[in-house]
Parts: structure tokens; sequence; C-alpha cells
């Protein structure tokens, strides 16, 4: 604003008149101080000059003092009157002091009465009338002399009529010293054995008591070691004296007070509808309360050596010992859970605030009584949430679609729910190291569970439907992650083997959780197989799929991939890879096992059959090796060329079907000696011998693989075949069928022991570690 500019000549003059004010304040002010410090060094040296003069007076005083010394020293009589003269001013002193004693003693005991805080000003009054009276007493007994006194005379003692005469003139007053001795004393007992209230309102006057009784017992003490050894000998020993009527009266006061409140806090209990164990451990609850308070507000106000805390401890034991025991004494197992674990809760707190504390050692009944009464919640409560889970397991649970599509239960959700129940109500009443075990025991429960589940599975996955197997493998995974949250409130870090073996328990049934979802998996894809295994893969080999009037490996890819479409919805990937992987596997198996189990009837024509064979693979090939590949990288098939490498025994099988001579596929035999092992010749002469060959072709068979077998060493006899191969033998060990008598047109002979073709499932767990 313009016109505010012409305001800035007004505002620069009134700068300038406040700064020439404050220059023209600032040097009157340095001014007035350099005159000030001038005046202060002329009157310091005006100082010096008159001490100057003063300690040349002193020092001709001192001369003149001793000149007029010598000089009466001289006369004898001012000597004895000067002598008197002192021994009338000490009278008259005593006189006057012994006079005001009954009034001091008054005032003293006004002041107690009056003012508490004055109880050290007291005190010392008091020590001083004490130190008079011992004094008096013993000039009287005549155990001191004045310098006046002959060496023959030994004091009143000698004079019993003077003596009674002293002692009744000085009796009163001895004894109203000695009552307010007492009366002091007395005002120290009681404010020490009100140490709760004083360190809360007054804590002050509780260190001045303290103070004071402490002054007390070092008079005494000085008092005893002042005494010659006969008289040590003779009287009792005064030191602690006073200490020990003070710890009566502290446990006398401590003892009323936790009765007192036991009482109040039972009724109060009684009156709320609490039950007798709530009531008593509440009314215990108030003494631990106490030895916190002492611990942080009384005991600095005593000297450490005063063990208050022990006092109070042995006290409240002495009482409600026996009142927490008739607790946990009567049978426990008609405790309720609940009142368990206030027992173990209040017990534990107590023990460990009595180290905490330094109150000494937890007392033992306590420690066995925990170890008892936790031994009983955790056995109780194990069978509470066994039964829950049992209920649970009985139920038919519902299986639903999450919103990813996997098919779960509400069972994980229903068991976390009930351990998490019983942790939480541990975590209420039990310190940490205490809930530990019961967390621990709800892991082993659960672990128990797992194991339940994974039995049942092995006996009922073949009647359990392919849905409720994936609802098991998704519960399964998803509970490794619940059962982690339980350690959420576990301190990792902390030592402490009951620490270290709850992490390690957590860990194996998480593993184990995993096994199982994987175990669940394999049952799955088991359950599809099986729906294949009899109406089509066991039908290969068979008459219909030589003359390829049916085509079973396009009916089992069609059908495995209808089951794919759903699976891929209802398990998580990682599991899906591994069901494919499994039905891929088992294809094979089922394939191959169903070949080496056909009843030895030549085909009808060899040549059809191996190019049967040939169109198998490349239908197995087109589905699992072109359409699935990635998903069985992703299972573990991860070498180059594994996916297509468990057809290859496809493409042997049919060229040894059509080999003219035996030479013409030694690679294949030896392939087949390798993958079969120890079963492989057995193997390969099964196969030949489906092409109806004579005694001499087979023994031609017979000789090559037996060459090879020794070309290629005892690799086949460490090498253990996946398939489940059913010949049987004769009582002499050979071969039945080979010389072409048997079954109707030479060959190998076989028995089927799994029904009309099929045989058992090789499984290989391996690959799912």
């Amino acid at each position: 604003d313009a016109s505010s500019l012409d305001e800035v000549s007004v505002f620069q003059q009134q700068y300038k008149r406040h700064l020439a004010l404050t220059e023209a304040q600032l040097t009157s002010l340095m001014q007035r101080d350099l005159d000030n410090v001038a005046k202060a060094m002329n009157t310091i040296g005006m100082s010096e000059s008159t001490m100057e003069k003063l300690r040349g007076d002193f020092s001709e005083m001192q001369e003149q003092l001793k000149m007029s010394k010598s000089q009466l020293g001289k006369y004898e009589h001012i000597k004895k009157i000067n002598v008197a003269n002192r021994n009338i001013q000490t009278t008259l002193s005593r006189i006057e002091n012994f006079h005001s004693i009954p009034q001091r003693v008054k005032r003293l005991q006004g002041a107690l009465e009056e003012t508490p805080n004055s109880l050290m000003v007291v005190y010392k009054e008091t020590q001083d009338l004490e130190d008079w009276r011992d004094e008096l007493i013993e000039e009287v007994k005549g155990s001191r002399r004045s310098s006046t006194t002959s060496p023959g005379q030994a004091g009143y003692t000698r004079s019993p009529e003077v003596f009674n005469k002293i002692i009744d003139v000085l009796g009163d007053h001895f004894a109203i010293v000695l009552q307010l001795s007492q009366q002091v004393r007395q005002e120290v007992t009681k404010h020490i054995c009100s140490c709760f209230e004083l360190a809360s309102d007054e804590p002050a006057l509780l260190v001045r008591a303290v103070e004071v009784f402490m002054l007390i017992e070092d008079n005494a003490k000085r008092k005893f070691e002042s005494m010659s050894e006969v008289m040590r000998e003779n009287l009792p020993n005064m030191h602690h004296a006073f200490e020990a009527e003070i710890i009566i009266s502290m446990r006398q006061a401590f003892d009323e007070r936790i009765q007192a409140q036991y009482v109040s806090c039972m009724l109060q209990s009684a009156d709320e509808g609490k039950t007798g164990i709530e009531a008593a451990l509440l009314a215990a609850t108030r003494g631990m309360v106490d030895m916190a308070y002492l611990k942080s507000d009384v005991l600095p106000c005593f000297p450490p050596d005063f063990k208050v805390l022990q006092f109070y401890r042995e006290q409240f034991e002495e009482y409600m010992l026996p009142q927490v025991a008739a607790l946990y004494s009567q049978n426990i197992s008609n405790l309720e859970l609940g009142d368990l674990l206030r027992m173990v809760s209040w017990l534990h707190n107590y023990n460990k605030q009595i180290l905490e504390t330094g109150a000494g050692d937890p007392p033992e009944d306590f420690c066995d009584a925990i170890s008892n009464l936790m031994g009983e919640y955790l056995v109780r409560a194990a069978q509470q949430t066994r039964d829950w889970f049992a209920n649970i397991e009985k139920r038919d649970s519902e299986v639903l679609p999450e919103s990813d599509g996997c098919l779960v239960t509400r069972d994980p959700e229903d068991m976390l729910n009930i351990v998490n129940m019983q942790v939480s109500v541990a975590k209420e009443q039990l310190p940490k190291e205490l809930r530990y075990k019961v967390i621990r025991g709800c892991i082993d429960e659960l672990d128990a569970a797992q194991k339940r589940l994974s039995a049942d599975l092995e006996l009922v996955w073949k009647t359990t439907q392919v849905e409720n197997l994936c609802a098991v493998v998704n519960d399964s995974y998803r509970m490794q992650d619940k059962v982690e949250s339980l350690l959420d409130d576990v301190d990792r870090d902390e030592g402490g083997d009951g620490v270290a073996e709850l992490i390690s328990a957590t860990d194996d049934l998480c593993r184990s959780y995993v096994v199982l979802a994987v175990d669940a998996t394999k049952f799955a894809a088991l359950s599809v197989m099986e729906d294949l295994k009899e109406p089509v893969l066991y039908q290969v080999f068979s008459p219909q799929w030589e003359d390829g009037s049916e085509q079973y490996a396009q009916i089992a890819t069609k059908t495995l991939r209808d089951w794919f479409n759903d699976l891929s919805m209802w398990l998580p990937e990682y599991f899906f890879t591994k069901l494919v992987r499994e039905c891929y596997e088992q294809t094979v198996v089922s394939y191959i096992e169903t070949a080496m189990g056909k009843k030895v009837k030549p085909f009808q024509s060899s040549a059809r059959a191996s190019q049967q064979v040939i169109n198998d693979r490349f239908t197995f090939a087109e589905f699992f090796v072109n359409d699935f590949e990635s998903t069985l990288v992703a299972s573990g098939m991860r070498k180059p060329g594994e996916v297509e490498e468990s057809l290859e025994i496809l493409t042997h099988i049919s060229k040894l079907i059509t080999a003219p001579m035996p030479t013409d596929v030694e690679d294949d035999i030896k392939w087949m000696l390798r993958h079969f092992g120890s079963s492989g010749e057995r193997a390969i002469l099964h196969i030949v011998g489906l092409r109806g060959l004579g005694k001499t072709s087979i023994d031609e068979w017979r000789f090559i693989i037996s060459q090879d077998i020794t070309e290629i060493g005892r690799d086949c006899e460490f090498n253990q075949t996946r398939y489940l191969l059913p010949w049987k033998y004769t009582s002499k060990g050979e071969e039945e069928g080979l010389d072409g008598r048997e079954s109707g047109g030479g060959g190998y002979a076989s028995t089927n022991p799994f029904g009309s073709v099929g045989g058992g499932v090789g499984v290989n767990m391996e690959k799912w570690k």
C-alpha cells in the first residue's frame, strides 16, 4: 500500500528516540557499575590496612595475657578463687538445667504428638538428657571424682544417707527422662510398623524413623563397647535389643494386615458371587501386591541388611500357604479347567515374584504343585481338544470351491479355532513359558489328527470322491500356514529347550501336512486312474485292441483331459503338476503291466500289434508330451528329453514284437535288461512269446539274451523295475510254456493275480519327497 510509506519516517523517528534512550540507560548502568567497582576497590584497600592493624593488636594482647598468667600463678589465693568461680558457674548451670528438665520433657512430648516430623530433633534432645542422666548417676555412685577430691575419698557412696537423699531428689527427673526415651522408641516403632502407609503418604517420616532407629542401635552398641570387660560379662548386651523389638512389632503388624486383607477380600468375593478358589487366590494376590510394593517403595527407606521383605514373606506364608495348599491338596481331578489354570498361574507368578524381589527361594511345595496341576491341565485340555477334533472328523464336511476355484472344507478353520481358543485361554491365565506347553500340547493333537487322517486315507481313498481328495490336499496345505501362526507370539530368539522343542515340533507338523497333501494328491491321481484301468488300460493287447476296433489309448487320454480340466481348477498349480505326472507314469505303468500280464496267446498279426503299440505311443506323446510338457517339467521332470523318455519302452516293445532275429534288436534287448533289472530276461521272453515262436526260436532268443546279460555285466541286477510282472514258475524253477506245450500255442505262460488282465500299481514315492 503506497499510503503506508508515509508512516515510515514516523516509525524511524520513534526508533531513533528508543535507541537513544536505550543507549543512555546502558551508559548510566555501566557508569554506576564502574563507580561501584571503584568503591569496592577502595573498601578492600581500607580493609587490608585495618586487618593488618588488628593483627598487630592481637599479637600485643597475647603477649600481655602471657605476662598476666605468669604473674597470677604466683598468687595461690587468686588461683583458688578462680577454681571456686568455675565450680560455682558449673553448679549454677547444673541447677538451671536440672530445674528445666520437666519443662523440656513436656515440650518434647508435645512435639512428638503434634509434629511427628520433629522426631529426629526430639531424639537428639532426648539423647542429651539420657547422657546427662547417665553421667549424673555415675557421679552420684562415685565413679567420677572432681579435681578437688582427695585420693582417699570415693564420692557419695561412702555416705549412704547422702546418696539416698540425692536419689530421692533426682529420682523423678530420672523417671521422666526414661519415660521420654521410651516414648521416642514407641514412636519409632509405630512409624516403622506403618511402613506401608508412610511409604505412600509420608516417606520422609518413615526415613526419619528408620534413621532414629539406627542411631538408637549405634548408641547402644557404643555404650556396650565402652564398658569394661567385667561389666560386659555381667550385663546383658543391649545392642540389637531395640531391633528385636522392632522386628516383633513388624511381624505382628504384618500378621494383622494379612489377615484383615484376607477376610475383607473373601467377604467382597462372596458378595460378587466368586467361587471359593477365585476368592482365595484373589485374597492371596493382595499379599503379592504388598510384596511388590515393599520392594519398590518401602525397602529404599530401610538399610540393606534389614530384611523387611523376608519378614513379610514369612508372615504371609505362615498364614496364607495353608489356605492356598488346601485348594490344590484336594483331588485335582475334581477341579474345573479354569480353576486349574488359575491355580497354576497364581503359584507360578508367586514363585516368580519371590525370585524377582530377592525374597529367597520359592517354596518347594508350590513348585511341585505347579508341575502336578499343569500336567493335569495339559492332559484334560488335550482330551477336550481330541474330542472336538473327533466330532469334526466324524461329520460329513461339505466341499466348496474357494474364490480361486480350489476345493476346500471348513475343517482347517474349525480345528484352528479350537486350538486358538485353548491358546487364548492359556494366554490370559498363564505366563509364556507355561503357555508354550499348551501350544505344544495343541500341536501334538494336531499331529495326531493329521496321522489319523493319513492312515484313514490309505484305507478309504478308493471309495473317496476325487473332489474330497482334492479338498484334503488343499486343507492340508492351508493347515501349514495356520499352524505356523501359532508361533506368532513366540519369541524365536529366546533361549531354552522349551522354545526350541516347540519350534521343532511345529516345523515337523508343517512338514507332515505337506506330506499329507502330497499323499492325497497321489491318491487323487490313483483314483482318477482307477476309472481307466479296468475298462480301458487293462484292455490293451486284447483282440479288440489288436484289430483296431477299440482305440483304448485315445479313450484314456480323452478321459484324462476331461479330468485335468477340472483338477487344474480344484488344485493349486504345484499339486496339479504332481497329479499330472503321477497319472502319466501310472498310464505307462498300467499299459506295461497289462502287456506283461497277458495270457500267452499269439497275436493274429505281429506287425499289426507292433503298429498298434506305436500308435498308442503317439497318442500318449501327443497328449502328455505336446499338451502337458510344461506341466510335467514343473513337476520335476526337467532333464532334456525326460518327459518323452517315459514312453521309450513302447518303442522297444514294438520292435521286439516284429524283430525277425534277436540280433536285429540287441540294443532294444539291452535297454529292456537295464530297465527291468533281474526281471528283464523274463519280460523280453514274454513279449517274444506273444508272437507264437517255437522252442528253437525261443532258445535262440534266450542265448542272445544271456550273451547280452554277460556283456552289460551286473547292471541289470541292481536296477529294480517299477512294473509288477506276475509270472508263474514251476517247482523246478523253470518258466512254463516256453516249449509251446502249454496255453495251446507255445510261448511264455503266465497267470494274473489281479483279475482278467490288470496288475498292481508300482508307485515310486521317492519323487514326491
